[in-house]
């Protein structure tokens, strides 16, 4: 079982979001702390640590800590703009 942490950017990318598209999120989000590689998980290429979940349109960036059981996420957002500034 992990912990699911969201960073302060992240949570305000999922505040935006529309209900329908904050709901889809937040349960792929509740699905990650039973297992942080169901669904369609790809690594970043830039950056080695950090993977992206796919839902949809939308994506979440986030990296695992093992040692403490904790899915770390980043940024939540459409695919167009989520990868800005990573």
């Amino acid at each position: 079982m992990f912990r699911v942490v969201a960073h302060k950017k992240a949570l305000r990318e999922i505040e935006s979001l529309s209900s329908r598209d904050r709901i889809r999120v937040l349960k792929a989000i509740k699905e990650m702390e039973s297992d942080p590689f169901l669904g369609d998980i790809k690594p970043l290429k830039p950056v080695k640590s950090l993977f992206r979940k796919r839902i949809g349109d939308f994506r979440i960036v986030f990296t695992l800590n093992f040692e403490l059981s904790e899915v770390i996420i980043f940024r939540v957002g459409r695919r167009e703009r989520v990868y800005e500034k990573i």
